[in-house]
């Protein structure tokens, strides 16, 4: 049984309105895809030297780099164009076919929930300010494990769930933030009491992202552990993500906040999983996307030692969540989240923590407003009488 009051989908972007912001997008790309940040410089630009030095295959013999493979197969995609573009660029077209798979995966989503015009409105996804600081200025590949992710909720929305633990693997093989989404995934698999020989298509969908490597001679224990390899060590309790961490840091709190921030993101999940385990069959598609939207809200805004770009899944669920069920709230949740993340983006470019501080006040008000009516009962406390927004 699914909940009936559903807020009927927002009517498509005027077409020249859409045209003329991709225009400007452009523009504005254009204008700043030559510049670079130590990232890039550091860590992309070597690894794509590398394996257009060691050539496609032999670049995989053995492991190099802090990136999960699936992403260096990318940058091979892109070895026609070494010499021809510089290696940023290069980099950079990457990440906008990130950009573009991640478009489709908000089609596929909006499809599922019965969004008119889903394929008009997935061409919003690569205006979105975070989308295009990604791609355009970091040269990052976070729409590249948001799309699998979003591929995921989607086959949840419509119960395929072998589907969706196979995202999910895919995901995680591609990225450890992957686990953001968590959360909602273990809600559905409480709510629905999936069997759990599905539950081993997540695993099958991870092995089948790094075979490549390991068939290239990859040792297979290094992959099995490469996320070991990945964590950095440093002592910030937050590196520019726009949450309440951030904000403690820069107000000088010096009591050591690592084991309180970890055990408050265990509390938070738990009584997430717990609340829409209980609650989640009942929910209708809208629903279940604000569902997914607050898992990573959550994950991201209390665990410790989080980085500025850590909040691109929310960004992206919550410009569905604002399509699918359009309404005061969802539109203002949308533009807090995006706030938030742009301000952190931002103060990761300038060298001014203090814009990620300030970032997490609208990040933490969107994540109120989310969880408001997933947590709110209705008269009885029956859960069938929750809203649907």
């Amino acid at each position: 049984m699914h909940h009936s009051v559903i807020t009927p989908a927002a009517p498509p972007p005027p077409a020249r309105l859409l045209a003329a912001a991709w225009v400007a997008a452009i523009s504005l790309q254009v204008a700043v895809i030559q510049l670079t940040t130590p990232d890039l410089i550091v860590y992309n630009i070597p690894w794509f030297y590398h394996i257009a030095a060691s050539g496609p295959v032999a670049a995989f013999a053995a492991p190099f780099g802090n990136y999960s493979p699936p992403y260096y197969y990318l940058l091979v995609g892109a070895l026609p164009l070494h010499g021809l573009i510089p290696a940023a660029l290069a980099v950079k077209l990457v990440s906008f076919a990130c950009t573009g798979l991640l478009a489709m995966a908000v089609w596929r989503l909006l499809v599922a929930i019965g969004v008119a015009h889903a394929a008009r409105w997935a061409l919003v996804v690569p205006l979105l300010p975070s989308v295009m600081i990604s791609g355009a200025i970091l040269g990052q590949c976070d729409a590249l494990y948001a799309a699998p992710c979003v591929m995921a909720v989607a086959s949840a929305i419509k119960r395929r769930h072998a589907a969706m633990f196979l995202w999910c693997g895919v995901a995680f093989a591609i990225k450890a933030q992957a686990v953001f989404g968590a959360p909602f995934v273990l809600a559905i698999v409480i709510a629905r009491q999936i069997p759990v020989r599905l539950w081993l298509f997540a695993p099958l969908g991870y092995a089948a992202m790094l075979a490549p490597a390991a068939l290239a001679g990859w040792p297979i224990a290094n992959l099995l552990t490469i996320y070991l390899h990945q964590s950095e060590t440093f002592a910030d309790i937050s590196r520019n993500a726009p949450n309440i961490w951030m904000v403690a840091q820069l107000a000088g709190v010096t009591t050591p906040l690592v084991g309180l921030a970890f055990a408050a993101a265990m509390g938070a999940i738990g009584a997430y999983a717990a609340r829409l385990g209980a609650t989640a069959r009942h929910f209708a598609a809208p629903l279940l996307l604000r569902s997914a939207l607050l898992a990573p809200l959550i994950v991201a805004g209390l665990l410790p030692k989080m980085h500025d770009r850590y909040f691109f899944l929310a960004d992206v669920l919550s410009l569905a969540l604002a399509i699918a069920a359009p309404a005061r709230d969802t539109w203002r949740i949308q533009a807090h989240v995006q706030l938030g993340s742009v301000l952190a983006l931002v103060a990761y470019l300038t060298g001014l923590p203090w814009l990620a501080a300030l970032g997490a006040v609208p990040m933490i008000s969107a994540t109120i407003l989310v969880a408001r009516p997933l947590f709110w009962r209705g008269a009885n406390d029956n859960p069938l009488l929750m809203r649907v927004t």
